[in-house]
């Protein structure tokens, strides 16, 4: 399946998202110039993990939360009706992700809340009052979706719902796995959790009980349809396109479009590419919005980024083919040990999924692929998994864990009153905050600390917490900094203004101690709340000036960072 994006990433309004809900999705379409409409069966997500984090979307007033004007909750009612309103085909249930890492207590009460969740939704599609309250013309499929990061976690997390959703499976079709994302190179895992997805499914049950895999696609997708998974979806191919990468139909690989050989695929996108023409447009030229002139007539720079899109897209379609087809000839594992020869990644999931089923390594022996049988270890591993409670050793845990229970007052710079900026520094620098832990080792502050290395006593660094506002660099490994994970978004207005507030209040405070004041990103919303904060004080600055979308990719643009620097290097 191809997989676009929820509302909350198209920066709709309330009223833009009320017109859409007004017909089903197909409807508009059908409407449209787009031949020959949408056909297609529409499988709509609960949009959970946006909302994991989001302010904005909590519980609905009459469970004790605020009212907004979106008039959408983080409640099953409230997710299915949206669902049912663009008209979904089929729908997952709503869910509570896990992220890496996440305390052991906060990750079971989440994978309970899911549970609950996909229990309620059945309900109510069971709820023929209810469905004639919404003028339901027919129910979609559900889909319950489902996390954990082991075998046992899956394996539990299924089991537990199929015991409690024994009288409410009509409109039940399967089980789509999610938070594998941050997986997808760590195959041992994957196979884990996959596997103890489908072991915990009852024998007599295989062929009734879809199983999905969430943002997987590529080189593991015949190992996983091997396992059982039945359906993929990804935007994998959008994103490398996005990048300007194709990806090589033998290795797989990322290939940038200045190394890419036009020679290296046959594909029909491919045959449809001018690649001088896209060179010149995408690595050369400088315009913007505007129709680029080349050899075969005018085009814009998104037609080339749509013919990526489509080579990439044409490569999974191709692989999805070939997996169905060798299903159907009883072929499927010779597929995948042809794919695992040359792909480190894909072997070590065809030995870990070995380690699981012994039957395998026959198999493998049986079709000549010796060197691809897993080792004497095996023995030991199934006695290790007979041993149920004792479980397969998790290796996706870490030392720093994660709580998504912090708030606001968990820290705030205002209330450290032993906090006193550096005197010697000449620049206040403000950078967003990042996922990674400690904030300076992320990949996105490094894109611009590393460039200053030089003139470390010169600037003092403050990160802009979408939850707590300014963090000084000397309390970045706070506890409650450390362990938070929240991300801005712009439909979060009342955080937005807590973030701007606190930030007005520490310039207040420490402004006038710096000479200058540079803030850069290209994140919508922090660019919103520091821009409001620099307002308040009077005074700041904030970069690239202009850039071309308020997007991660233009915060690692070189011209971009340049801009900064060079800003930078001139106030001292």
């Amino acid at each position: 399946m191809f997989q676009t994006m929820t509302f909350l990433d198209y920066n709709l309004t309330p009223d833009n998202l009320a017109e859409w809900r007004e017909k089903p999705l197909k409807q508009h379409f059908e409407e449209s110039d787009v031949e020959p409409g949408f056909t297609q069966p529409l499988f709509v997500d609960s949009g959970g993990f946006k909302l994991m984090n989001s302010t904005t979307f909590g519980q609905p007033p009459e469970d004790g939360g605020s009212e907004n004007d979106w008039g959408i909750y983080t409640n099953p009612e409230s997710i299915l009706k949206l669902q049912l309103d663009y008209g979904a085909d089929i729908v997952a249930t709503l869910d509570f992700p896990i992220p890496q890492n996440l305390n052991r207590e906060e990750a079971t009460e989440r994978m309970e809340w899911s549970i609950d969740n996909a229990v309620e939704c059945l309900q109510l599609l069971n709820d023929d009052e209810k469905l004639e309250e919404w003028d339901v013309d027919g129910t979609p499929s559900v889909y319950v979706a489902i996390h954990g990061h082991s075998y046992e976690d899956v394996n539990w997390y299924v089991s537990r719902f199929l015991d409690r959703a024994e009288e409410l499976d009509e409109a039940f079709e399967g089980f789509a796995l999610g938070s594998l994302v941050p997986l997808s190179n760590s195959p041992n895992v994957l196979v884990d959790i996959v596997q103890g997805a489908r072991d915990a499914i009852p024998e007599e049950r295989y062929d009734d009980i879809a199983l999905h895999v969430f943002g997987i696609s590529g080189r593991l997708c015949p190992l996983l349809s091997l396992l059982g998974v039945d359906t993929f979806d990804s935007s994998n191919y959008l994103k490398a396109a996005r990048n300007k990468s194709f990806i090589h139909p033998e290795t797989w690989r990322r290939t940038k479009l200045s190394d890419w050989d036009e020679g290296d695929c046959d594909c029909q996108a491919c045959q449809d590419i001018y690649f001088d023409d896209m060179r010149h447009a995408l690595l050369e030229s400088d315009v913007s919005y505007k129709r680029i002139e080349g050899e075969h007539g005018k085009h814009y720079k998104s037609e080339y980024y749509a013919q990526i899109a489509h080579h990439n897209f044409e490569l999974y379609s191709r692989q999805m083919q070939e997996v169905r087809d060798a299903i159907d000839d009883g072929e499927l594992l010779e597929i995948v040990a042809e794919f695992a020869q040359g792909k480190n990644i894909v072997e070590k999931g065809l030995k870990r999924a070995q380690l699981h089923n012994p039957e395998l390594r026959e198999q493998l022996a049986d079709i000549g692929y010796e060197e691809l049988v897993a080792g004497p270890d095996a023995e030991t591993f199934q006695t290790k998994l007979s041993g149920f409670l004792e479980g397969v050793e998790d290796t996706t845990r870490e030392k720093r864990t994660i709580s998504l229970k912090h708030g606001p007052n968990d820290f705030s710079i205002l209330q450290q009153n032993s906090y006193q900026p550096p005197s010697e520094a000449d620049v206040l620098l403000i950078l967003p905050c990042s996922q990674e832990k400690p904030y300076s080792d992320s990949r996105t502050q490094q894109a611009v600390l590393s460039l200053l290395e030089e003139y470390r006593d010169r600037f003092h660094k403050i990160s802009v917490s979408g939850l707590y506002g300014p963090v000084p660099e000397e309390f970045e490994e706070a506890d409650p900094v450390m362990s938070y994970e929240y991300v801005l978004t712009t439909a979060d207005d009342d955080q937005i203004e807590l973030v701007a507030n606190r930030l007005a209040q520490y310039l207040d405070q420490f402004g006038e101690r710096f000479d200058h004041i540079l803030a850069y990103t290209t994140s919508k919303a922090y660019r919103r709340a520091i821009d409001e904060a620099f307002t308040r004080y009077g005074r700041g600055e904030i970069y690239p000036s202009d850039p071309r979308a308020l997007q991660l990719t233009e915060h690692f643009r070189s011209e971009n960072i340049d801009e900064f620097v060079g800003r930078f290097t001139s106030s001292l």
